[in-house]
């Protein structure tokens, strides 16, 4: 146990009240600013955090498109029909009949 002295406990509305003000008050002198939106009241370290993440996406997706530029893919047709055949002076026309 500790050997500080133990504060009393409030026993009215107005102790209680005037305890409440007495913290607020205390807890008002350590606050230098109050900031809105995203990041409010964080420490720099999540700044640093969000900085970090932001670069990585960015790196990732300038790697990716270097990558997708640089990859070579033979190029094929799909679903085309395929050119005729040059045709053989023997081999028989269509109607069956040889060609001259």
């Amino acid at each position: 146990m500790s050997d500080a002295p133990r504060t009393k406990e409030p026993e009215s509305p107005e102790e209680r009240a005037g305890e409440d003000e007495s913290r607020r008050a205390r807890i008002e002198a350590g606050i230098r600013a109050v900031r809105e939106g995203h990041g409010a009241n964080c420490s720099s370290i999540g700044s640093d955090i969000d900085t970090i993440f932001a670069s990585a996406v960015l790196g990732s997706a300038v790697f990716a498109a270097v990558v997708a530029s640089l990859g070579r893919e033979k190029v094929r047709v799909v679903g085309a029909t395929p050119p005729p055949v040059a045709a053989s002076p023997t081999a028989p026309a269509s109607d069956g009949e040889p060609r001259s």
